[in-house]
C-alpha cells in the first residue's frame, strides 16, 4: 500500500556524487591556475615595460649621437668591427661621460625610483628598484642592401623571480645621413 502523495523518488548515488565532486574540483583547480598565471603576468608587466623602454632608450641615444655629430657614422658599430659599442650582453648601466648607452665608459647598474602609495616621486614612501636582473645587447651590422645603412638590434633580457628569462627586441636601421 502506497501512502497518498508519495512517489518513487531516488536521490543521488555515491558514484554520482563523487563524479560531480571531481568535476567541481577540476573546475576549481583550473580557476586557481588561471589566477596564478594572471598574478605572475601582472608581476612581470612592470619588467616588460622597463625592458621595452630601455631598448628604445638605447636606440634613441644612438640616433641622437649621430644627429648631433657626437659620433661619426663609422663609430656606430660594435667594438669587434671598429666601433664604440660593446659586444655581447652587458648589464643595464647608466651612460658614461659620452652620454651613450652600451659603450666602454658606462657607469653603474641603473636604479629606478618608483613612487609609493601616494603616487608622488620624491616623498618618503618611494621605492628604489635596482635593475641588476636586466642585460642589454646592442648588435650593429652592415646592411646588405646599402653601404650607408646599418642594422641595429637592441635586445634587453631580464630574469623573472622564478628564474625564467624574458626578452624584448627592438630592430631598426640607421643611415649615414641625418
Amino acid at each position: 500500500m502506497e501512502l497518498a502523495g508519495c512517489r518513487n523518488e531516488k536521490g543521488f548515488s555515491l558514484i554520482e556524487f563523487m563524479v560531480a565532486l571531481m568535476i567541481l574540483v577540476i573546475g576549481l583547480l583550473a580557476l586557481l591556475s588561471l589566477y596564478t598565471y594572471a598574478l605572475a603576468t601582472m608581476t612581470h608587466s612592470d619588467d616588460i615595460s622597463i625592458a621595452r623602454q630601455k631598448a628604445r632608450e638605447a636606440l634613441e641615444s644612438i640616433y641622437t649621437a649621430r644627429n648631433t655629430s657626437q659620433v661619426s657614422f663609422s663609430m656606430i658599430n660594435n667594438v669587434s668591427n671598429g666601433g664604440i659599442f660593446l659586444d655581447g650582453e652587458q648589464p643595464l648601466t647608466t651612460p658614461g661621460n659620452d652620454g651613450l648607452i652600451g659603450t666602454a665608459d658606462d657607469g653603474s647598474v641603473e636604479v629606478m625610483v618608483i613612487p609609493g602609495d601616494d603616487g608622488i616621486i620624491g616623498t618618503s614612501d618611494d621605492e628604489t628598484k635596482t635593475l641588476n636582473h636586466f642585460t642589454r645587447q646592442i648588435t650593429i651590422g652592415h646592411s646588405a642592401s646599402a653601404s650607408d645603412l646599418r642594422n641595429i638590434q637592441v635586445i634587453v633580457t631580464f630574469t623573472t623571480p622564478r628564474g625564467f628569462s624574458r626578452t624584448v627586441t627592438v630592430d631598426s636601421l640607421i643611415s649615414r645621413y641625418r
